[in-house]
């Protein structure tokens, strides 16, 4: 099997050769260890991109360094709502919302959405095509939950949904139908076999709002868009970190094919007992503890665990990853141990 192949058998539960891998790098790692930490994902590359296409070492941002070696930013973004920057490489947060009072709902301006010309959108075929020889064609619409964060502001939005407030379904609407949708379709007709989104749902320990709000609110929202991908012959990937055992169903129910969850902040077996045979697990390795304070043999002993909970021969699992802020040397491990243990042909 090419990796293309190995991650949609996996998704369809149609008995991959191997357990596919995905990783994130991001610019900490490769200031701190550079070229060196490249070469050791060129050893062990994934199932998802080509390193060596895809990564560079990034120059790093002096500008906004101070004298006392802290960094600090400030940026407006797309939707005019202005982030800061405390952490070079990290997403910045945002500290004066574009959408801070409810009156502004009138003069909120949209950023524009693409609306490819019929030659833009067959050389984005084409390059999804040329994906698609060897990796799973791959698209985004984006997120809800955050993105009405980054407009409306944090505290803001999370009174809002206490209060139930009517504002809050009229802008999850506009998202929807102005900004996420039109996204959605784009990548659809681009001919990807996935579409992705993303949404932290969860603390360490509970869902961040009641669930029942959280089906009023959002499901229907969620349900909208992957309906549309799955219309459109694609598959819905969704990536949501935090506690967030108490809405896995609900998630199945609405046509999530791939979950990518944060394993550590919910029981392995707990998650593998709900989602087995209905929908793909892309398991977020501990980046929390294990992978960040762990001894090379502790994350050995994690990726062994993990993957005899999730490793069926069937499939129904993926390898999933952020590489930050994690020693060389548990990276390597890491890495290792996914290629000992990854083979499903064992299993058989």
């Amino acid at each position: 099997m090419n990796c293309r192949e190995r991650v949609l058998a996996s998704i369809k539960n149609q008995y991959p050769d191997k357990i596919p891998l995905t990783y994130s790098i991001f610019p900490e790692k490769l200031f701190r260890d550079g070229q060196k930490f490249i070469d050791l994902c060129k050893k062990y590359p994934n199932d998802f991109y080509d390193i060596e296409q895809c990564v560079k070492i990034p120059k790093p941002d002096t500008e906004h360094y101070l004298p006392d070696g802290s960094y600090y930013k400030e940026e407006t973004d797309e939707w005019g709502s202005v982030r800061v920057f405390l952490k070079e490489g990290i997403a910045g947060e945002v500290k004066k919302p574009v959408l801070s009072d409810w009156s502004k709902m009138k003069t909120l301006k949209m950023p524009p959405v693409p609306n490819p010309t019929p030659a833009e959108l067959n050389r984005l075929k084409e390059a999804v095509k040329k994906q698609k020889e060897k990796y799973v064609g791959w698209g985004s619409w984006g997120s809800l939950f955050e993105q009405m964060q980054w407009i409306r502001g944090t505290e803001n939005l999370f009174l809002d949904i206490a209060y139930d407030v009517e504002e809050i379904y009229k802008l999850a609407d506009i998202l929807m139908e102005k900004y996420l949708i039109p996204r959605a379709e784009i990548a659809v007709e681009s001919g990807v076999d996935i579409v992705s989104c993303g949404d932290d749902w969860g603390t360490q320990t509970q869902l961040l709002i009641n669930p029942s709000v959280w089906r009023k609110i959002f499901k229907p929202q969620y349900k909208k868009i992957f309906d549309l991908v799955h219309q459109g012959g694609a598959l819905n990937w969704m990536h949501s970190d935090g506690m967030i055992m108490e809405i896995i169903p609900d998630l199945i129910e609405i046509g999530v094919d791939v979950l990518n969850p944060q394993l550590s902040c919910m029981k392995m077996e707990q998650i593998q007992q709900i989602c087995n045979g209905r929908i793909c697990i892309s398991g977020d390795i501990d980046r929390q503890w294990t992978l960040v304070s762990g001894t090379p043999e502790q994350v050995r002993k994690y990726i062994r665990k993990a993957t005899d909970i999730f490793g069926l021969p069937s499939g129904g699992f993926i390898y999933s990853m952020e590489l930050r802020e994690i020693s060389f040397e548990n990276a390597e491990a890491v890495l290792e141990a996914i290629y000992e243990f990854r083979n499903l042909s064992q299993k058989q």
